[in-house]
């Protein structure tokens, strides 16, 4: 018998929830309704259309700023919630995010909401060992109900998986650096521009590249960054189909940022080969092969970016294309079929 989940919010931008189910059918298929008021899922022909919920990005869905109660959206939807689990519906919760995009910090408002959705989950997808840890510390969540599934590589999303992994390496002088996605404040774009304009001073050969929507708050620091000759900046959002050229033609990714929780930049730079600089926080460890472990640098050492990207400019050929082909063979480990498998037995554990 297929069973239909209900995946809300669903993403038309972003692959991911497509990818994660890649492999689930016949038993399970993505269902995205559209029109659907919360207060639907109370109503038992939504329960026997979709015997399962799968809740992404919560604090996108559930509005959440901070005030002194939590959001009446999220009332109306856990009142709907409970009578839709009431009906024998079940619940799946991904964990994609530390706190609101829209927040440096944890609110009590946020918190609120995810601890009563920690309650009403059957089961919480983490991506990694620390976001269950995070759960289990923050939320008090049920360590039995946590189910680990890595977020996936992008093979085979934006261009044929053989493409991709036959592809020549890029010369490597100059050493070409991406940073790419959604340019929030809480990346450390700011580390990145300063020690480009210090290697450009010292007058090292590379480039930097920084593309990827651009909000308000980051706007004044792309143009500050646009000044440096060594640096590009594309402030919109790239079309699909340009993705490959921009991955295939750089060597590595920075990610400086000290709050990443999951990236799934990191891991789009790494179906290209791209390894990845940053700090070694548990998020950059549990998304990166071991190989590469050696391009994280100590995450309170102020001179870590910019002796790591000094280090990479000095690396030879051979050895960067060891870090390439380590990056390769993790997104193949964690290519979407082979994780949407493991989505697909976890959904199974609600049937």
């Amino acid at each position: 018998m297929q069973t239909k989940v209900a995946n809300f919010p669903y993403g038309t931008k972003n692959p991911y929830q497509d990818m994660m189910y890649s492999a689930c059918s016949p038993e399970f298929t993505l269902s995205a309704p559209r029109e659907v008021s919360f207060a639907q899922f109370a109503n038992p022909d939504f329960r026997a259309a979709h015997r399962i919920i799968h809740l992404h990005w919560d604090d996108r869905l559930f509005r959440i700023v901070e005030s002194d109660d939590t959001s009446p959206l999220f009332h109306e939807v856990k009142r709907g919630l409970e009578r839709y689990r009431e009906n024998g519906g079940r619940l799946i919760w991904t964990i994609h995010n530390q706190a609101a995009h829209s927040q440096a910090e944890l609110t009590d408002n946020f918190r609120q909401i995810r601890q009563q959705l920690t309650q009403m989950s059957d089961l919480i997808h983490v991506h990694t060992p620390h976001a269950a840890r995070h759960m289990i510390s923050e939320y008090g969540a049920d360590s039995e109900k946590i189910r680990l599934i890595p977020h996936p590589s992008y093979l085979g999303v934006y261009e044929p998986t053989e493409v991709t992994l036959n592809r020549s390496a890029p010369a490597n002088q100059p050493i070409r650096f991406l940073a790419f996605g959604a340019m929030r404040g809480n990346r450390d774009l700011d580390k990145l521009h300063e020690v480009a304009r210090k290697l450009t001073n010292r007058g090292h050969s590379f480039e930097l590249s920084v593309v990827g929507k651009v909000f308000r708050s980051g706007r004044r620091l792309m143009r500050r960054m646009q000044v440096n000759p060594n640096v590009t900046v594309i402030s919109d959002r790239v079309p699909d189909d340009e993705i490959p050229t921009i991955f295939s033609q750089s060597h590595v990714y920075t990610l400086p940022s000290m709050n990443t929780f999951t990236s799934g930049t990191a891991m789009l730079a790494q179906t290209f080969g791209l390894p990845i600089i940053g700090p070694d926080i548990d998020p950059h460890k549990h998304t990166t092969p071991e190989a590469c472990h050696d391009l994280l640098y100590p995450a309170q050492n102020p001179r870590g970016l910019i002796r790591t990207m000094m280090r990479v400019m000095e690396m030879s050929k051979d050895e960067l294309n060891e870090k390439r082909r380590a990056c390769l063979q993790f997104a193949v480990a964690r290519q979407p079929a082979h994780i949407s498998g493991q989505l697909k037995q976890a959904l199974a554990e609600l049937t």
